[in-house]
């Protein structure tokens, strides 16, 4: 036995313990590298700071309360800074980390539901802990990873659930699942409960099923569910009022499923999205049987058997309905962002891993590895040149460290292409270590400067502590509270800043373009920082009412 074949056996034996080490390798010494970036970590870094002066119940923005997010996640990283030796802000990026161990769980989960070969769990987690935006999204702070591991969840109690044979535990089960989305829901709205529903719904109909779901074992799940997301509403109600209520079910929930003010994207946005975000294994369409789906009686026997149960069959078709309809869903609201498909990337890995398990059909692997290889060689030779595109002049160290980690990625695939995805997989999860350790300790805090708002952050201090009103213009809301440290008083007609700036010594954020269209603008006002952030440049300027020029502080 080799001692790839070593590795992998271990792999097998120990997956809980294996996917958590080769987690934790990914992530160690990451927690305090960078800053927090612009826009939602910083969005979140100040909830969760309101959430540790007792706005715990109902979030807060910039001293306002929230209705963007619930608070479960919240009170997970409140956990997570109980731990000896944590605090923030280093909290935040354990959140991530722990919450994508949950997602990698969730996956061996499922696998173990489903009743896939033992192998498919720990090769889906590989995949997974693989994948480019799967690794870079453990270092990002958001509640993504930990929504996605309840709707993983959910959607593997359901399975369970209505798997032949488990008809007197239905009830026990679905309320389990219902309960699970609900959690999920309370993370981050109602896709949580959507998400594992419409699966569950569309598989029955497909086996032929689907009055099995409204029948009376789903009564209790039900009032389990209405009674966990609708006692928090409750209390945001009691707490916030009538208005808040409104702006979660009609401004947050409604108007972004409808017609979105914020993210408005085109029905066919995560088509193109989704191919990037799978990569290296979007390539697995270089190896798969394509001119079999243009076979009209594939799709017909297809069809035919759609009521023909079996363990296998189920499996398949449980991951395939929620991949499809999960995409689907997204593609219908108004709303879309990338991180959104999230949820889809777990039922796809599992089913690339049956596929690569499936030593019977003659499926020529070898070229997504060599494929997989090239394509990492070719983002070792982009991430050297990577200076050459940043909006500024400015250095980027860590880069030839990447470029290294990548080539050793794509050397390594190329060099097992002959090989099973067992041995495959392994070194690729190990390799993967050697280009995200320096993307996160050193390339992303040299990325600081141009992502994250903490710059103007601190001189907006400065000169919040000389006495100065630290103001906000038509800027996305509460990017600055977090290194404040306090309120930012925001405005979005120049009306009101006219008068703020007349009336007491401010000192304000802006952007470019704006300050350009400000006729109103007073001569005194003076730049004191300019930061190019979120696609353009940023300006902190200063003004005494008196019309004196201001005190010089030390800036970034």
């Amino acid at each position: 036995m080799t001692l790839l074949d070593r590795l992998w056996s271990l792999i097998h034996r120990r997956p809980w313990l294996a996917l958590a080490v080769l987690a934790a390798t990914q992530t160690a010494f990451t927690l305090s590298a960078r800053a927090q970036w612009f826009s939602d970590e910083v969005r979140y870094a100040d909830a969760y700071a309101g959430l540790l002066r007792g706005r715990w119940l109902v979030l807060s923005l910039n001293g306002v309360a929230y209705p963007d997010k619930p608070p479960l996640y919240f009170w997970f990283l409140r956990l997570l800074d109980a731990l000896p030796g944590m605090d923030d802000p280093a909290v935040f990026l354990l959140g991530a980390a722990a919450s994508g161990l949950l997602v990698l769980y969730a996956t061996l989960l499922w696998a173990r539901v489903l009743g896939l070969r033992t192998e498919a769990g720990p090769l889906a987690g590989l995949i997974l802990l693989s994948t480019l935006f799967f690794a870079g999204l453990l270092h990002y702070s958001r509640m993504d990873l930990f929504f996605t591991a309840l709707i993983l969840c959910s959607q593997a109690t359901f399975c369970l659930a209505f798997r032949p044979g488990e008809e007197a535990r239905r009830g026990r089960l679905c309320a389990l699942a219902l309960v699970l989305a609900g959690l999920a829901t309370l993370t981050k709205g109602p896709l949580g409960l959507l998400f594992p529903v419409l699966t569950t719904l569309l598989f029955l109909a497909w086996r032929g099923r689907g009055r099995e779901f409204f029948r009376a074992h789903m009564l209790p799940g039900l009032g389990a569910l209405l009674v966990l997301v609708f006692s928090w509403v409750l209390a945001a109600y009691v707490v916030e009022g009538p208005g808040f209520l409104h702006k979660i079910f009609y401004e947050q929930i409604f108007q972004r499923a409808t017609k979105t003010f914020h993210h408005a994207e085109p029905f066919y946005f995560y088509l193109v999205a989704f191919p990037p975000c799978w990569l290296p294994w979007t390539l697995a369409l270089l190896a798969l049987p394509v001119r079999r789906l243009l076979d009209g009686a594939f799709w017909r026997g297809l069809w035919a058997g759609r009521k023909g149960s079996s363990p296998g069959a189920d499996a398949r078709a449980w991951l395939w309905i929620s991949f499809l309809s999960g995409l689907a869903l997204l593609s219908l609201l108004s709303g879309k962002v990338v991180v959104y498909i999230l949820p889809q990337l777990p039922p796809l890995a599992l089913l690339l891993a049956l596929a690569l398990l499936d030593e019977d059909a003659p499926r020529p692997w070898q070229r997504l590895w060599t494929a997989s290889g090239l394509l990492f060689l070719a983002l070792a030779a982009a991430t050297t040149q990577a200076a050459r595109f940043l909006p500024v002049p400015m250095p980027l160290p860590g880069a030839w460290a990447v470029a290294a980690g990548f080539a050793a990625c794509g050397l390594g695939l190329l060099a097992l292409r002959g090989q099973n995805a067992r041995r495959a997989l392994t070194v690729l999860a190990l390799l993967t270590i050697l280009w995200v350790q320096p993307a996160s300790r050193i390339l992303a805090p040299g990325l600081d400067a141009i992502m994250s708002p903490k710059p103007q952050a601190d001189a907006l201090k400065a000169y919040a502590q000389r006495g100065y009103l630290p103001v906000a213009h038509d800027i996305y809301q509460g990017i600055y509270s977090y290194y404040l440290g306090g309120v930012v008083r925001e405005t979005a007609g120049f009306n009101i800043l006219d008068e703020l700036v007349a009336g007491q010594d401010v000192v304000l954020a802006i952007k470019k373009k704006k300050w350009d269209a400000w006729d109103t603008r007073p001569r005194h006002m003076t730049i004191v920082l300019t930061q190019w952030l979120a696609g353009q440049p940023y300006y902190i300027a200063v003004s005494r009412k008196d019309g004196t020029p201001p005190e010089p502080l030390p800036v970034p």
